[in-house]
């Protein structure tokens, strides 16, 4: 979410003043001081999760990643995964419906300047939307259930418009049904890696004008039963880092854009050696420098820090360090790079990490707040 002043009397009329007499640098700072984000998650017991909250939360922070206040701006069902437009305007949310009666679960745009007024709802073309990607106006949505990623254009007025579809090839020779996780940009935007945890496949678009055209290499194999389920990419373009949920692994990708071929670079465990007790992964991210990569893993509950070696895309195991929560579904850095936010599901609590920008390590800052069964917070 973009940094924005807290909406509190004495705050605003501090900035007013700061605007005619405090320095570009001062009101900056003050500015930074107040940070808020979003928190999506599950609202009803699902049978494999029990969901508490109440929808998308707003929450408040301070200069410390110390949360400060919370609101409920949409009371949606199952909002799972939150994100916001570019220019902040606009709020994108899921309904992560998949009971048997569900037949579609739905994509929701709200207006933030508008007291989050819904503009659009729309079907996600099939159950369990669970990620959303935004392209300039295009959103990328991936179903879990069903083998579907939808693409929808948003105009000017935040309406959205269904464009486009993928669904995995109903012939298609797989370990398991399709489970599409997540769609991932480059960061030059035309090229889209969806990661398919139950075809253990990466496939690969070109994406334009809110169409998905097959890449000249349609999709890139993983290891049998590695379930990707995220991913992000270099800066560069480079490479690409994609979690694996089922066998607890990072796959490092390179990407050949000459040649238009990627292949896998590197495989490395994420968790310690010797661990037997079970685990599935969730979220990886970068740090905003790009010197580190951190993933979540859901059962031995911690966060896994690798050095990146900027030149060969090449990863490093640095560290662990327990999230002080159950299931970490998801975390997120900061804008400023210098604090890590995880969204620990099960046990219904948001944690807060210093991030050491030379070293990669994460310390603990004593920030253990309770919200109902997060599973997405967004910056």
């Amino acid at each position: 979410m973009k940094n924005r002043p807290l909406l509190l009397l004495p705050t605003l009329f501090l900035l007013a003043f700061c605007l005619e007499t405090c320095t570009p640098s001062i009101y900056s700072r003050l500015v930074a001081e107040s940070q808020s984000a979003y928190v999506g998650g599950y609202t009803r017991d699902e049978g494999w999760v029990n969901g508490k909250g109440k929808g998308v939360y707003r929450i408040e922070l301070d200069k410390k990643g110390r949360i400060t206040n919370q609101e409920v701006v949409a009371e949606l069902i199952n909002p799972s995964f939150v994100k916001e437009s570019a220019d902040g305007r606009y709020l994108l949310a899921t309904s992560e419906l998949s009971q048997p009666k569900e037949r579609t679960g739905f994509i929701h745009v709200l207006d933030v300047r508008d007291g989050y007024r819904e503009i659009s709802k729309l079907p996600s073309g099939a159950q369990a939307p669970c990620h959303i990607e935004l392209v300039g106006n295009q959103i990328l949505m991936s179903n879990y259930n069903g083998g579907v990623a939808s693409v929808y254009v948003q105009s000017p007025n935040g309406e959205i418009t269904l464009t486009d579809e993928f669904k995995v090839p109903a012939d298609f020779d797989a370990r398991d049904k399709p489970h599409l996780h997540s769609a991932n940009a480059s960061p030059w935007g035309s090229l889209i890696a969806i990661a398919d945890l139950g075809s253990d496949r990466i496939w690969l678009f070109t994406l334009a004008g809110g169409k998905l055209t097959p890449y000249a290499q349609p999709f890139v194999e993983l290891a049998a039963g590695a379930g990707p389920r995220h991913a992000t990419w270099s800066a560069d373009g480079r490479f690409l880092y994609v979690i694996n949920e089922l066998n607890s692994t990072i796959n490092v990708l390179s990407n050949d854009a000459a040649e238009k071929k990627m292949t896998v670079l590197q495989t490395i465990s994420t968790l310690p050696e010797g661990w037997e007790g079970k685990n599935s992964t969730a979220d990886i991210h970068l740090s905003r420098n790009g010197n580190f990569l951190y993933g979540s893993n859901r059962g031995h509950n911690s966060i896994v820090i690798y050095s990146v070696d900027k030149v060969t895309g090449k990863i490093t195991f640095v560290d662990h360090e327990s999230t002080r929560g159950k299931t970490p579904r998801n975390f997120a850095i900061a804008p400023t790079g210098r604090l890590l936010h995880v969204a620990n599901q099960d046990s219904g609590n948001i944690t807060t990490f210093t991030l050491n920008e030379k070293s990669g390590k994460l310390t603990f800052t004593g920030q253990d707040y309770q919200i109902g069964t997060p599973s997405c917070i967004e910056f």
